[in-house]
């Protein structure tokens, strides 16, 4: 079992305390064998206190960081290191049991496979170098790209990995509730249509939200690829098609280690949503 070094910031109350670290442990022991010995474990009592420690993390260490939206509690990062887990207590009281325990064991997942450094170090691959110089796109612009594929690559493969060792009716929960498309959402779409570069950025940042369900479509009651076009109608023609295309790519072509699993995702996306959606753009 890994010797968990915990932090309580703000108000967590010993039974809060107890609930959440019996949940890793018993996660750890389900995951076995793994290599992961040491882990950070921050307990924040709301989400002021969590954001504003990222925050400050962030803008110290100039290294960008998922953004801490109403939807998740639980964060996993090892920008040290040490993988390291973070939970906002207030987040959590507000979600149903079953999601709750899906998201922490969700973040120990994280920790099992991506809690190194260079898990969170990627170069920008030919596919995406070659598009930002064709369609003038800013160097900012690419690495988000390059950062939010990343980040919903590592949760399909923890996805992935989670079902194959018997967490399934908490990580059905857990995807479904990701997956829900919120009024900020919704607010961002309709601000970035008819700007190519803001509508791949917007279907990049919701990668992460699809990318659970696709990995886990054997243990859906209906076919994962329908799920995703009811919860993306949203977006407007071809966007929608060319998002589908990309994410119904993720369980045949996602089958190596993180790295080439990201190089991968970076080319799927580059030739079916990149490229026809600034090619569209220029008729």
């Amino acid at each position: 079992m890994p010797r968990m070094v915990m932090r309580r910031i703000g108000s967590v109350s010993e039974d809060t305390m107890r609930e959440i670290t019996a949940t890793v442990e018993e996660c750890y022991q389900r995951l076995k064998p793994h290599s992961v010995e040491l882990l950070d474990l921050l307990l924040f009592g709301d989400s002021a206190q969590m954001n504003a420690f990222y925050a400050r993390e962030s803008e110290a260490s100039g290294i960008m960081s998922q953004s801490l939206s109403e939807e998740f509690f639980a964060v996993h990062d090892a920008w040290s290191g040490t993988p390291r887990i973070g939970v906002c207590i207030e987040k959590m009281r507000r979600l149903p049991h079953p999601v709750r325990t899906g998201a922490l064991r969700h973040e120990v997942g994280h920790s099992v496979l991506h809690g190194s450094i260079e898990h969170y170090v990627f170069s920008v691959a030919p596919p995406l170098l070659r598009a930002s110089e064709r369609f003038s796109l800013t160097r900012d612009t690419v690495f988000a790209i390059l950062y939010l594929i990343s980040i919903a690559v590592k949760d399909f493969e923890v996805s992935s990995f989670l079902v194959k060792k018997g967490y399934l009716e908490d990580q059905v929960a857990y995807s479904r509730h990701v997956l829900t498309t919120s009024r900020e959402d919704l607010k961002a779409w309709r601000m970035a249509e008819g700007n190519p570069t803001a509508m791949t950025l917007c279907a990049a940042g919701r990668l992460k939200d699809a990318a659970c369900i696709m990995a886990i479509g054997q243990v859906l009651n209906e076919p994962s690829i329908d799920v995703m076009a009811r919860e993306f109608s949203y977006l407007s023609h071809p966007m929608m098609e060319h998002f589908l295309n990309v994410l119904e790519a993720f369980p045949r072509d996602l089958m190596g280690d993180t790295l080439s699993n990201v190089n991968t995702a970076v080319r799927l996306f580059v030739e079916k949503l990149l490229e026809p959606t600034f090619a569209g753009s220029s008729r």
